[in-house]
């Protein structure tokens, strides 16, 4: 991590950004939702609790408080609920419920609350006689001569000094408890509910999670700012960064570290850093604690000597690159703690979506216009602007990701040209669009005065980042979702953009069909018998099938010929046939299963005897289309089929078939079954119940 960092501190310098260099013990607040909120308490002058209110998202992520250790903070901290109830499993969530009805009949009593048997917040009392007690007696130790008279925080520091915990216990939960009330707060705030058995294990295990959330003390008689405003923060910054707690290790003059730097402090831990994400990040994680580490007599500042001046760089790199103001152009959320890192090496003066591109977000949603497609053909033109002005044009990509509570571990890592990534991107739009015009549909958007009706799929090329999460899913043959494994990472999808490599294609268009088979059964079987199949991504998925295959080398214009596909066609046909069948002579009752897409499974294991099952079916089918018998109005579109079929079977006549089907041939016969027809020849019947038009083109 040190080194990708340093690079993205040599950028920042040669553009002129000279980030916020917040003190280490500095860190973020929680991010803030509306289950975990961020609740302002307002301080009298004397220590006593005068409001409660909640802080905005936004306002809570411009804000930090000072950590000296865990758990011990100010002005912001973690706090419990007030209490804790013991009900039997299973009726936690009728209790809540009707609690909240109460609630809001003005009826509810609050007599079982306020006189549980277990103190449940005696821990927070604990935690609270620290943090008003030490942690404000430091805190104020290392700004008190600095502080001007009446400035805001050196009221902050006399009210904290003013409370009594007990006191401040009850004020605060009469104010959380009217807020409650009043339907502005969440009862999450007042209490939440156990089982036996959980209010055990977390009596006994002092490691047992129990549910927190963040309160911030602030002032009613502040000086010009409250305590909760960038302002204050910044200030309180500026006298800890001023006040000099430490003095550093005089070194020889002419060491250097890694970089060419001072080697000062290169003993000492290296500060850590806290991400709205990720939580506390660890610049360095090696040390001599760990036997596996140090079994070659080499660890910490003995293999990479690293001085306080590039520790101080690589912090406020971090710092800048993962600022909420960034999200989506420098950063995104990659995946389940994991962030990706991309930016130009000239940054520009103007925000340009590049993490955004590859399919990474934070808080910012995705509007639907926001295509792959669209999205990297704006910001590879805004990269080349910006190449043609600087004469740089290169990519610098990296991602961290969370491995346990104490390590963060770059996991990717990549530069590359603007040509290259220009060239990839296209490549990976031409992959997705390997495939077939295909005969899906999907429910149309509601609007007023107009029902949901069937309209046609349109595919889209999925975001990089995003394809992880597709290939891990598990589909079951009803269409519904198993489960998934994590067998891909986001940045595997990064890898098939931006790399070439053979046995991963190969490794993932195997277990995609593993896993996605279920799914493409059921869109077939669905599509067969002229209904919407009820899965969602149908945009995606299949565009997937022609990526992997465009990666393996098979171009759709070659593909469509092969046996593979022409089996998944000729099964499609059956269908339609069968289909027809039911319709005339079974007054539109079909069966569970057509013919055709009940072959699907079977075809991939032994083609030539899922063939001979399909003859034997078919026949009665085949016959009554070929006979003169009554086809209600039919014949036109029951000739158009026998014809398709008759031409695809002397295409196969001809080609030789797998005895095994590999993955890339399982793919093509799931692709030539949802293929559409040629729409020249399209003949369509009357639609009377929803379903699909028989041979309708995309």
């Amino acid at each position: 991590m040190i080194d990708e960092l340093v690079k993205l501190a040599n950028t920042m310098d040669k553009a002129g950004i000279t980030a916020k260099d917040w003190h280490p013990k500095l860190k973020v607040l929680p991010k803030v939702s509306d289950k975990s909120p961020c609740i302002r308490v307002w301080l009298t002058a004397d220590g006593h609790v005068k409001d409660v209110e909640s802080i905005l998202p936004d306002l809570a992520a411009q804000l930090r408080k000072y950590e000296p250790d865990n758990g011990r903070s100010l002005p912001g901290l973690n706090v419990r609920p007030l209490y804790r109830l013991v009900r039997p499993d299973g009726e936690n969530k009728k209790i809540v419920k009707e609690i909240e009805a109460d609630l809001k009949k003005g009826a509810f009593d609050w007599a079982p609350f306020t006189h549980e048997e277990d103190d449940f917040w005696e821990k927070t009392r604990d935690g609270l006689t620290r943090c008003f007690g030490s942690v404000r007696d430091t805190l104020e130790s290392v700004c008190g001569a600095n502080l001007n008279e009446g400035e805001t925080l050196k009221k902050f520091f006399m009210a904290v000094k003013n409370i009594d915990v007990t006191q401040f216990q009850s004020e605060y939960a009469t104010a959380i408890k009217r807020k409650v009330e009043t339907g502005e707060m969440p009862f999450s705030l007042m209490c939440y509910f156990v089982s036996d058995a959980r209010k055990r294990k977390e009596d006994s295990d002092s490691k047992a999670t129990v549910p927190k959330f963040s309160i911030f003390l602030d002032i009613e008689d502040y000086e010009n700012y409250p305590v909760a405003h960038p302002k204050t923060i910044a200030r309180l910054n500026e006298l800890l960064s001023d006040h000099d707690d430490t003095q550093p290790a005089v070194s020889d003059a002419e060491e250097k570290d890694a970089y060419g730097l001072d080697s000062t402090q290169k003993e000492d831990k290296f500060p850590g850093v806290t991400l709205s994400f990720l939580g506390g990040v660890i610049l360095r994680s090696q040390a001599k604690t760990i036997p596996a580490q140090r079994r070659y007599h080499l660890c910490e500042s003995d293999t990479f000597p690293v001085g306080a001046e590039t520790r101080k760089r690589i912090k406020s790199a971090l710092e800048w690159v993962a600022d909420p103001e960034r999200d989506g152009s420098t950063y995104g959320v990659a995946g389940d703690k994991e962030l990706l890192f991309a930016y130009p090496r000239v940054l520009p003066e103007k925000k340009i979506p590049v993490a955004k591109m590859f399919g990474a977000q934070g808080n910012s949603a995705y509007a639907k216009e926001e295509t792959f497609e669209r999205l990297s053909a704006t910001v590879i033109h805004q990269l080349y602007g910006l190449a043609t002005s600087t004469g740089n044009n290169e990519l610098e990509i990296f991602s961290l990701r969370k491995m346990d509570k104490a390590r963060t571990k770059v996991v990717y890592y990549r530069n590359i040209t603007l040509a290259l990534l220009d060239e990839a991107a296209k490549a990976w739009q031409t992959g997705c669009r390997n495939i077939p015009s295909l005969s899906i549909r999907d429910w149309s958007e509601k609007k007023e005065q107009e029902k949901p009706h069937p309209v046609p799929v349109e595919s889209e090329a999925i975001f990089p980042i995003k394809l992880h999460g597709c290939m891990n899913a598990i589909w079951k043959q009803d269409g519904n979702q198993a489960g998934k494994v994590k067998t891909f990472t986001p940045t595997d999808g990064l890898k098939l953009l931006l790399e070439d490599s053979e046995t991963m294609v190969s490794y993932m268009l195997e277990s995609f069909m593993q896993h996605g088979q279920g799914y493409f059964v059921a869109l077939c079987r669905s599509t067969g018998r002229g209904k919407v199949a009820p899965m969602h991504d149908k945009k995606i998925y299949p565009g997937i099938l022609g990526l992997l295959l465009f990666k393996s080398g098979e171009r759709k214009e070659f593909y469509m010929k092969k046996s593979a596909f022409l089996l998944g066609r000729f099964l499609r046909v059956s269908d339609e046939v069968h289909r027809l069948y039911c319709e005339v002579v079974r007054k539109k009752e079909l069966p569970p299963e057509l013919c055709g897409s009940s072959l699907l499974i079977g075809m991939q294991d032994a083609p030539a005897m899922a063939m001979s099952q399909l003859c034997m079916r078919a026949a009665p089918y085949v016959k009554w289309a070929k006979g003169g018998a009554d086809k209600a109005g039919k014949d036109k579109l029951v000739g158009y089929w026998l014809k398709q079929w008759e031409g695809i079977a002397d295409q196969l006549h001809v080609l030789e078939w797998p005895k095994r089907l590999r993955p890339e041939e399982r793919a093509q016969v799931f692709l030539g079954y949802l293929a559409s027809f040629p729409k020249k020849e399209q003949l369509v019947s009357p639609d009377t119940s929803g379903s699909e038009p028989k041979g309708e083109t995309k």
